[in-house]
């Protein structure tokens, strides 16, 4: 019996890691790419022992299935895990870097919330379930932890994940653990202690971890992209696509041009750029909605300076910045502290990101002008004197999709067009996370479902 056949369009890594699940379910499988490169977003620049990501800076795994694709695209031995001084996050305050408190003597002794503020954190555990289906969530955080917490955590760190606004970022989709922790135990920190004991009674307790890789995150994709080999194909012109009631017909070309039917598709791009695909007849239609996701636009300005240059320790992850501060930036990782081999010896590397939801039009500034934001930012919060001895900047228009309040019928939405259309899976950042951890994991359970489907 011939293998089915599968179409993945996109060569995000959504769309690599759907289409190695379907090639290991047996099916043949073309992937077709409008760029040069695989990848996506996901790009790694190289300068003089500096490197600069376009994208993500790491992967958070959260589980063996993870760590087992790693293993089957042959990256896990690339791997570098992050420095355990990582785990230290700050969060400005007052023009300066605070470190986050990851303990209750910690807690008690930070700067960044108010002695009333602190009292209502450890209150927590005695506040009623929300009454809101669906809050927002500044509406959650500030119900469930008070004001102090939503402005000097919860509003950093939506601006560090989503580098959006947490008075329309849902709670319920934005960030499902607290959401899900609240729901099932009535309390996000009482839930945390629980969940964990459950699970390491369970034996099914897996400790998280940050990574990258050797060469940059870049090394994911190209991995995942040789993995693929022929079945990747770049600099493709899809030219046509029809629904013929039990299979897609494909007209696409790269360097020659290719008609095929095939048995399943995997919609792998961006949700703005569903609709510019040439969809024949009223599907066009049904794939609408997804013009009415919102992006945030988002820079990365990596910096590089000598070390004596920077006056702040740099012993942590990075710094995220509450809106209250006034600043320009969301906030600046400490890359050459989290990983090795992301600046020269003698000198460090800072990512700094501008934009988002916050500041949508800094995003999109020139060269000269972000570094004049950015190094006055980087001055007052990190003590960096003079200019950089290496740059690069990255501008993503669409960078981020923002899960927001009523994000619920987008997803629903998405998942009546499956329905109806059996042999198609929509994977991405706007489902089912924005992380590359998130959406390597959705992108391998839609392929599986897709595959259990076509099969039948």
């Amino acid at each position: 019996m011939e293998n089915k056949k599968a179409i993945v369009i996109g060569a995000g890594i959504s769309g690599l890691s759907a289409a190695l699940k379907l090639k290991d379910r047996g099916f043949e499988v073309v992937v077709l790419e409008k760029a040069p490169r695989a990848g996506g977003v996901i790009e790694t620049f190289s300068e003089n022992g500096f490197k600069a990501e376009g994208g993500s800076n790491s992967v958070m795994v959260q589980s063996q299935r993870t760590l087992d694709f790693l293993d089957r695209i042959g990256a896990k031995p690339k791997m570098q895990l992050s420095n355990p001084v990582a785990k230290k996050r700050f969060f400005a305050k007052g023009g300066k870097p605070r470190a986050v408190p990851m303990g209750p003597l910690s807690l008690l002794a930070t700067p960044l919330f108010s002695p009333l503020g602190k009292l209502r954190l450890l209150c927590e555990p005695f506040v009623k379930r929300i009454p809101d289906d669906d809050p927002s969530m500044a509406r959650f955080a500030q119900y469930r932890f008070g004001k102090d917490v939503l402005d000097y955590a919860i509003n950093p760190f939506m601006a560090g994940v989503y580098g959006g606004d947490p008075e329309k970022l849902s709670a319920k989709h934005a960030f499902p653990p607290f959401w899900n922790l609240e729901r099932k135990y009535g309390s996000v920190i009482r839930g945390a202690m629980k969940s964990m004991r459950e699970k390491r009674a369970a034996g099914n307790f897996f400790k998280p971890m940050m990574i990258s890789f050797e060469g940059g995150m870049q090394t994911l994709t190209d991995c995942a992209a040789r993995a693929l080999g022929d079945s990747l194909k770049t600099n493709a012109k899809i030219i046509s696509i029809d629904f013929g009631g039990s299979g897609w017909q494909v007209q696409w070309a790269n360097s020659d041009e290719v008609c095929e039917n095939y048995d399943a598709l995997v919609v792998a791009v961006p949700a703005p750029e569903v609709a510019s695909l040439p969809i024949a007849g009223s599907f066009a239609a049904k794939l609408e909605f997804l013009k009415s996701i919102v992006y945030a636009p988002v820079a990365t300005y990596t910096a590089g300076f000598a070390r004596e240059s920077v006056a702040h320790k740099l012993d942590g992850f990075g710094v995220l910045t509450p809106a209250k501060e006034n600043l320009s930036i969301l906030g600046s990782l400490f890359v050459s502290s989290i990983f090795p081999g992301r600046a020269p010896d003698g000198s460090v590397a800072l990512t700094n990101y501008v934009g988002g939801m916050r500041r949508p039009e800094l995003a999109a500034l020139e060269l000269e002008k972000m570094r004049a934001i950015v190094l006055a930012d980087l001055s007052k919060l990190l003590g960096a004197r003079g200019e950089p001895t290496f740059e690069k900047m990255f501008f993503r228009e669409r960078a981020i999709p923002q899960y927001n309040v009523g994000y619920g019928e987008i997803l629903d939405q998405i998942s009546d067009v499956e329905r109806e259309f059996p042999n198609i899976a929509f994977v991405g950042s706007y489902r089912g996370g924005v992380g590359v951890s998130a959406c390597i994991e959705s992108a391998l359970s839609a392929a599986e479902k897709l595959a259990a489907k076509v099969s039948v």
